[in-house]
């Protein structure tokens, strides 16, 4: 059993724990912290190194600035391709109606594969060609960053297979962008959108974790982002992970969260992917 390096991404910035207690090789998971815009803390108790992590920053890319004011964007997370239960059908679908709808831009907060447990060529081929095959029929402008299934095919020796079918979908000319993170965050409109493949903190109230993640993020001074000479505030928060469909404004911070479900649970699948519109005034977002 592969051990899921983003579940110790997020719990490690919580309290210290042993070597023993990562169970990959420090060579490997420093490696990962770093990607990941982690410090790898370390202090001696009992005679014995314990660590914690401690974020350096959130990457930030940017999209468009104040010129631009309406956005039309499509949210997906989870498709899990390579899934026994992977409803393909259900996914074009949903990217059918966003071309129809005119939309240019898609993000994608993770788990776009299925992943695997133990080194299988031919389940990684076979997840990135059906992968391609969708994608190349729907020439949007991609953002997708990492969740824990494709870090899976990186743990068993493999090339991580966003980066992979990123190449390949770039070669044919499609805007298909490939972030080595699982935290982004996106200047669009003026704004932040910041996108993550968050982590469960607790099972039962999974419905709630991107608020319990946003006062977080709150506490630690991280809701807005410095990029081009100035600060952008978060307005927009997608995360990926929690396999339940939900659009929710978090009021207190003025923020729109978005869980765009997944393409693998017993749903309804007509209504996964969200499509988000409106415009963004003075930094306040207004929803069509």
């Amino acid at each position: 059993m592969l051990v899921n390096l983003l579940h110790l991404c997020e719990t490690m910035t919580k309290t210290y724990v042993s070597e023993a207690e990562i169970r990959v090789p420090m060579k490997v998971f420093k490696k990962f912290a770093d990607r990941n815009h982690f410090l790898v803390e370390m202090r001696i108790k009992n005679n014995k190194p314990r660590y914690r992590l401690v974020r350096k920053e959130i990457p930030i890319y940017f999209i468009s600035g104040e010129e631009e004011k309406e956005f039309k964007f499509l949210d997906l997370a989870d498709l899990h391709i390579g899934h026994k239960k992977f409803e393909e059908f259900a996914l074009r679908n949903k990217l059918e109606f966003a071309k129809h709808q005119e939309i240019k831009r898609v993000f994608i907060a993770g788990d776009l594969f299925e992943g695997c447990c133990n080194s299988c060529e031919s389940k990684y081929l076979a997840q990135i060609n059906q992968a391609y095959s969708i994608f190349k029929d729907y020439p949007f402008d991609y953002y997708v960053i990492n969740g824990n299934h494709d870090y899976s095919f990186e743990q068993a020796g493999f090339e991580n297979p966003i980066k992979r079918l990123s190449k390949m979908l770039k070669s044919d000319g499609i805007n298909f962008n490939y972030f080595d993170t699982y935290l982004m965050d996106f200047v669009i409109c003026g704004v932040i959108k910041r996108v993550m493949h968050i982590e469960k903190y607790d099972f039962n109230k999974r419905r709630i974790a991107p608020i319990l993640k946003l006062k977080s993020f709150e506490e630690e001074g991280l809701l807005q982002n410095y990029c081009c000479g100035k600060f952008y505030p978060v307005r927009f928060f997608q995360v990926g992970h929690i396999h339940v469909n939900v659009q929710m404004y978090y009021a207190k911070k003025k923020i729109y969260i978005s869980q765009s479900g997944s393409f693998v649970d017993k749903e309804a699948f007509d209504d996964l992917g969200n499509i988000i519109q409106g415009t963004v005034v003075d930094q306040k977002v207004f929803m069509n």
